[in-house]
């Protein structure tokens, strides 16, 4: 059966990363949805909290201020919302990264070759030291089987991975503001409210989700190729092997 998303016919790597996805997205609509429930909830306890022993000659009466700020650890809802919305785009990125690998497994294991005249299992070539391979074998192995999976998308959704992990968000470098400010999102926004060096990455549930979006596109167009080639496609027989191996996409293992 032909690759079709809507009766199932996809790879079982596909599978794996639409659960993935979907809880990526529900994790992101719920907590906002409950973050501003218990937030909304201590702001009236610290009220409440003042309230009940406020004295004019002791009290400015924005001591509840305060209040709200210990209860919650100084984590103010924005800087919340932008861990979470953090948080799923980098879990997004690394189940794309994810899927692009268990769908080249699913295209080359397990068959078995012959090699310098001893039967081996193919695997996916992984760099000693590893248990991944690395993200050039990935690309290359998706274009063989006629796939281009480093689109101008995910080289920027990679590259600004890479910032919230390593650097926590920040934007270092004018560079680097130029390459993630949200300039559609700037054009309302107050000069305090623009992304600036030294700042955070601006994210936002939009910008997350059209990131989502586009990784998505991008797995599906990858997974007719593996569904095809995969266990049950219709091209089973015809897995390209030969050119996997050319361009240094597969190790043999000795049974």
């Amino acid at each position: 059966m032909t690759w079709n998303e809507a009766h199932g016919a996809v790879s079982r790597a596909f599978d794996d990363w639409r659960r993935a996805d979907a809880e990526n997205r529900a994790f992101l609509r719920l907590t906002a949805s409950w973050s501003q429930t218990a937030y909304e909830r201590e702001w009236t306890q610290a009220e409440e909290s003042l309230s009940s022993v406020f004295d004019p000659e002791l009290h400015n009466g924005d001591e509840h201020v305060d209040m709200f700020h210990d209860a919650v650890g100084g984590l103010w809802p924005d800087s919340y919302q932008w861990i979470v919305e953090a948080a799923v785009l980098r879990n997004g990125v690394t189940a794309f990264e994810v899927y692009l690998e268990k769908g080249l497994q699913e295209v080359v294991e397990p068959w078995e070759v012959t090699y310098e005249g001893q039967p081996h299992m193919v695997r996916l070539y992984t760099p000693k030291g590893f248990t991944s391979p690395g993200w050039r074998t990935l690309v290359k192995g998706h274009k063989v089987l006629k796939s281009t999976v480093e689109t101008p998308d995910v080289e920027w959704a990679r590259d600004l991975r890479h910032l919230l992990t390593h650097q926590n968000g920040e934007l270092r470098a004018e560079e680097a503001l130029n390459k993630f400010r949200d300039t559609v999102a700037e054009k309302d926004a107050g000069e305090f409210d623009r992304a600036s060096v030294g700042g955070r990455v601006p994210l936002g549930v939009a910008r997350v989700t059209s990131v989502l979006d586009a990784l998505a596109a991008v797995v599906r167009h990858a997974d007719v190729a593996v569904h095809t080639y995969g266990p049950w496609g219709t091209q089973r027989q015809q897995v390209p092997l030969n050119e996997l191996h050319e361009a240094k996409c597969l190790a043999f293992l000795r049974e």
